[in-house]
């Protein structure tokens, strides 16, 4: 039986969104508290997704002379991942609920003396003059958390790192559904990678 690029590949793939997806779920679920981590980390699944497509158009194909159709695949899926490179900047926490979020962000806020203002998902910080972009799905347990002025990443970082510590140690609430979500999502790439390898592509 002749595996193709297809059959190679994207079982690769798959298996590589299946191990993330099961480490953030079980991490929430065993640890029984929010967390914050860089969308980078998801931004590079998106990156081990989007690519092998792009690069399977490329060089498999390899369409003679211009044709729409034929680079229409790259382009897209192009587009969509320089899109994501700017959209996908921050941090995601998993697990929080619209209360926890807020109430560990202003304490954080309150301990590393950054005066702020707020208003409807914006955080102004004052002293600094930075803008902090907040956004909370309490009914899926997630939210997100950036700042508009590239050149205040540290502050950032900062401030993501003491959320962390004030999770690690205090009660919160919860919502674990993105974490049961997540699990699910990897045991559904799992099924599709092995289908994959035992069901190879007749194109």
């Amino acid at each position: 039986m002749k595996l193709d690029f297809h059959d190679i590949v994207f079982p690769i793939v798959f298996g590589i969104a299946a191990i993330f997806f099961f480490v953030i779920g079980l991490r929430g679920l065993l640890i029984k508290r929010p967390f914050l981590i860089s969308q980078r980390w998801f931004l590079s699944i998106m990156f081990a997704v989007f690519i092998p497509t792009i690069l399977q158009s490329f060089f498999l194909r390899l369409p003679s002379g211009f044709n729409l159709i034929n680079w229409l695949n790259p382009l897209v899926f192009g587009f969509i991942l320089l899109t994501m490179c700017y959209q996908m900047r921050g941090y995601t926490a998993y697990a929080v609920t619209d209360t926890s979020f807020r109430e560990a962000l202003i304490e954080v806020l309150q301990k590393l003396q950054l005066p702020y203002e707020e208003s409807l998902s914006l955080i102004r910080l004052t002293s600094i003059e930075a803008d902090l972009q907040v956004s909370v799905q309490g009914w899926m347990g997630t939210g997100q958390i950036k700042v508009k002025q590239r050149a205040h990443g540290s502050v950032l970082r900062e401030i993501v790192k003491a959320m962390n510590d004030h999770f690690r140690i205090s009660s919160v609430p919860t919502n674990m559904i993105i974490c049961v979500f997540l699990l699910i999502m990897g045991g559904f790439m799992v099924m599709f990678a092995i289908g994959i390898l035992f069901i190879p592509s007749t194109f």
